[in-house]
Protein backbone atom coordinates (compact mmCIF):
# COMPACT_ATOMS: atom_id res chain seq x y z
CA UNK A 1 0.00 0.00 0.00
CA UNK A 2 1.55 3.49 -1.00
CA UNK A 3 2.51 5.92 2.00
CA UNK A 4 1.03 9.73 2.03
CA UNK A 5 4.42 10.41 0.50
CA UNK A 6 4.84 8.30 -2.28
CA UNK A 7 1.44 9.30 -3.28
CA UNK A 8 2.44 12.71 -2.90
CA UNK A 9 5.50 11.56 -5.48
CA UNK A 10 3.35 9.96 -7.87
CA UNK A 11 1.48 13.31 -8.47
CA UNK A 12 3.73 15.82 -8.08
CA UNK A 13 6.10 13.50 -10.48
CA UNK A 14 3.05 13.17 -13.28
CA UNK A 15 3.13 16.94 -13.10
CA UNK A 16 -0.37 17.66 -10.93
CA UNK A 17 -0.95 20.55 -8.52
CA UNK A 18 -1.07 19.39 -5.30
CA UNK A 19 -3.61 21.71 -4.03
CA UNK A 20 -4.55 22.32 -0.41
CA UNK A 21 -7.80 19.06 -1.10
CA UNK A 22 -5.69 16.72 -2.91
CA UNK A 23 -3.34 16.54 -0.16
CA UNK A 24 -6.29 16.42 2.06
CA UNK A 25 -7.80 13.65 0.12
CA UNK A 26 -4.25 11.58 0.51
CA UNK A 27 -3.98 12.11 4.08
CA UNK A 28 -7.72 10.72 4.03
CA UNK A 29 -6.70 7.79 1.85
CA UNK A 30 -3.79 6.93 4.31
CA UNK A 31 -6.05 6.13 7.08
CA UNK A 32 -8.14 3.44 5.24
CA UNK A 33 -6.63 -0.09 6.25
CA UNK A 34 -8.26 -2.22 3.91
CA UNK A 35 -11.27 -1.21 0.75
CA UNK A 36 -13.77 1.46 1.15
CA UNK A 37 -16.59 2.68 -0.73
CA UNK A 38 -16.81 5.68 -2.29
CA UNK A 39 -19.50 6.60 0.32
CA UNK A 40 -16.75 5.87 2.93
CA UNK A 41 -14.25 8.00 1.49
CA UNK A 42 -16.50 11.16 0.96
CA UNK A 43 -17.77 10.87 4.84
CA UNK A 44 -13.99 10.41 5.95
CA UNK A 45 -12.96 13.67 3.83
CA UNK A 46 -15.81 15.89 5.53
CA UNK A 47 -14.94 15.13 8.64
CA UNK A 48 -11.56 16.28 7.94
CA UNK A 49 -12.28 18.71 5.36
CA UNK A 50 -15.96 19.77 4.92
CA UNK A 51 -15.13 22.39 2.20
CA UNK A 52 -13.99 19.48 -0.22
CA UNK A 53 -16.80 19.01 -2.44
CA UNK A 54 -19.03 16.37 -3.98
CA UNK A 55 -17.63 17.19 -7.94
CA UNK A 56 -13.93 17.68 -6.01
CA UNK A 57 -14.02 14.46 -4.48
CA UNK A 58 -15.39 12.47 -7.78
CA UNK A 59 -12.80 14.37 -9.82
CA UNK A 60 -9.63 13.18 -7.37
CA UNK A 61 -10.92 9.64 -7.51
CA UNK A 62 -10.85 9.56 -10.84
CA UNK A 63 -7.36 11.02 -11.25
CA UNK A 64 -6.25 8.53 -8.25
CA UNK A 65 -7.72 5.50 -10.47
CA UNK A 66 -5.64 6.97 -13.37
CA UNK A 67 -2.32 7.00 -11.50
CA UNK A 68 -2.31 3.67 -9.68
CA UNK A 69 -2.95 5.67 -6.42
CA UNK A 70 -6.20 3.76 -6.13
CA UNK A 71 -7.50 0.68 -6.96
CA UNK A 72 -10.95 -0.26 -8.37
CA UNK A 73 -12.28 -3.67 -6.92
CA UNK A 74 -15.72 -4.93 -8.49
CA UNK A 75 -17.13 -7.47 -6.45
CA UNK A 76 -19.70 -10.35 -7.32
CA UNK A 77 -22.42 -9.02 -5.86
CA UNK A 78 -22.34 -5.49 -8.06
CA UNK A 79 -20.09 -3.04 -5.76
CA UNK A 80 -17.61 -1.30 -5.99
CA UNK A 81 -14.83 -0.61 -3.59
CA UNK A 82 -11.57 0.87 -3.92
CA UNK A 83 -8.30 -0.03 -2.01
CA UNK A 84 -4.93 2.57 -2.30
CA UNK A 85 -2.69 1.39 -4.59
CA UNK A 86 0.54 -0.50 -4.39
CA UNK A 87 3.69 -1.06 -6.40
CA UNK A 88 4.36 -3.55 -9.38
CA UNK A 89 1.57 -5.91 -11.23
CA UNK A 90 -0.25 -7.85 -8.94
CA UNK A 91 -3.67 -9.31 -8.84
CA UNK A 92 -6.06 -10.15 -5.79
CA UNK A 93 -7.88 -12.45 -3.81
CA UNK A 94 -10.95 -11.39 -2.04
CA UNK A 95 -13.17 -12.51 1.08
CA UNK A 96 -16.61 -12.67 0.48
CA UNK A 97 -17.83 -12.75 3.31
CA UNK A 98 -15.56 -9.63 5.45
CA UNK A 99 -14.13 -8.22 2.53
CA UNK A 100 -10.44 -8.48 3.21
CA UNK A 101 -8.39 -8.11 0.24
CA UNK A 102 -5.25 -9.17 0.00
CA UNK A 103 -2.79 -8.80 -3.14
CA UNK A 104 -1.12 -11.97 -4.90
CA UNK A 105 2.14 -11.01 -6.40
CA UNK A 106 2.51 -13.95 -8.95
CA UNK A 107 0.75 -13.53 -12.10
CA UNK A 108 0.82 -17.16 -13.34
CA UNK A 109 -0.83 -16.60 -16.48
CA UNK A 110 1.99 -14.16 -17.59
CA UNK A 111 3.27 -16.04 -19.98
CA UNK A 112 0.07 -17.32 -21.77
CA UNK A 113 -1.38 -14.13 -22.17
CA UNK A 114 1.59 -12.68 -23.95
CA UNK A 115 1.36 -15.43 -26.54
CA UNK A 116 -2.87 -14.57 -26.84
CA UNK A 117 -2.14 -11.13 -26.97
CA UNK A 118 0.80 -11.62 -29.52
CA UNK A 119 -1.60 -14.14 -31.41
CA UNK A 120 -4.47 -11.95 -31.78
CA UNK A 121 -2.30 -8.87 -32.69
CA UNK A 122 -2.25 -6.52 -29.79
CA UNK A 123 0.76 -4.60 -28.61
CA UNK A 124 -0.05 -4.33 -24.74
CA UNK A 125 -2.73 -5.54 -22.65
CA UNK A 126 -2.98 -4.32 -19.20
CA UNK A 127 -5.43 -7.39 -17.41
CA UNK A 128 -6.35 -7.46 -13.70
CA UNK A 129 -7.34 -11.25 -11.88
CA UNK A 130 -9.68 -10.99 -8.52
CA UNK A 131 -10.42 -14.29 -6.77
CA UNK A 132 -13.51 -14.28 -4.76
CA UNK A 133 -13.21 -16.88 -1.64
CA UNK A 134 -14.16 -16.96 1.97
CA UNK A 135 -10.57 -16.30 4.41
CA UNK A 136 -9.75 -18.74 6.74
CA UNK A 137 -10.76 -16.15 9.42
CA UNK A 138 -14.25 -16.41 8.59
CA UNK A 139 -14.03 -20.33 7.82
CA UNK A 140 -12.70 -20.69 11.12
CA UNK A 141 -15.45 -18.44 12.53
CA UNK A 142 -18.27 -20.19 10.58
CA UNK A 143 -19.08 -17.50 8.65
CA UNK A 144 -18.49 -19.44 5.26
CA UNK A 145 -21.71 -19.24 3.04
CA UNK A 146 -19.96 -20.34 -0.66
Amino acid sequence: MYTYQEMLSILNNGGYRLTDQRLSLLQVLETFGGSFSALDFEKKANEMEPSIGRATLFRAIDLFLEQGILEKIHRENGDDVYIVGSKGHHHHIICRDCGEIRDIDACPFEKELEEVIQREGFSSTIHRIEIEGICESCRKKGEGKN
